[in-house]
């Protein structure tokens, strides 16, 4: 199971959509800090509150316990919130393309595993068949 998500992460997609997240919560958590800090009744005062606000937004938790009060701290948030479903939707969906495919191929390897024990009994039991024959045409000659 953990070679099967060790192999999951490798895959490139999934490595762009985790990194661009990454980098678009770093971004709006260190941009959202200058415009709430200061301000009267602002939760959103250092880099962790930020970055507390910035994770629960762009995962849709959205506890509502830190939230921006300012105009421009509410339209990166509305940002935030849009392009946050739409990349974990894609790491999901891309997730579980990456499953399907690991299924589908583990599915083909037991069935050319299957494919190819038949063809090796059908060829043994050709080989009996052929000496039974051949047994067969030696006792009628005698």
């Amino acid at each position: 199971m953990r070679q099967a998500l060790i192999e999951l992460f490798r895959q490139r997609t999934l490595r762009k959509i985790l990194s661009s997240l990454f980098f678009l919560a770093l971004s709006l958590t260190i941009l959202v800090v200058p415009l709430e800090a200061g301000k009267p009744g602002s939760k959103i005062n250092n880099l962790g509150d930020s970055l507390w606000w910035s994770v629960s937004t762009i995962t849709s938790v959205g506890y509502g316990d830190v939230v921006p009060i300012t105009f421009e701290g509410r339209i990166l948030g509305v940002f935030l919130q849009i392009i946050g479903v739409i990349m974990i939707s894609s790491f999901i969906g891309s997730l579980v393309v990456q499953l399907h495919r690991k299924r589908d191929s583990y599915e083909w390897e037991r069935i050319s595993y299957k494919l190819d024990q038949i063809s090796k009994d059908v060829e043994e039991t050709k080989k009996k068949a052929d000496f039974m024959i051949l047994q067969a045409r030696e006792q009628k000659k005698k």
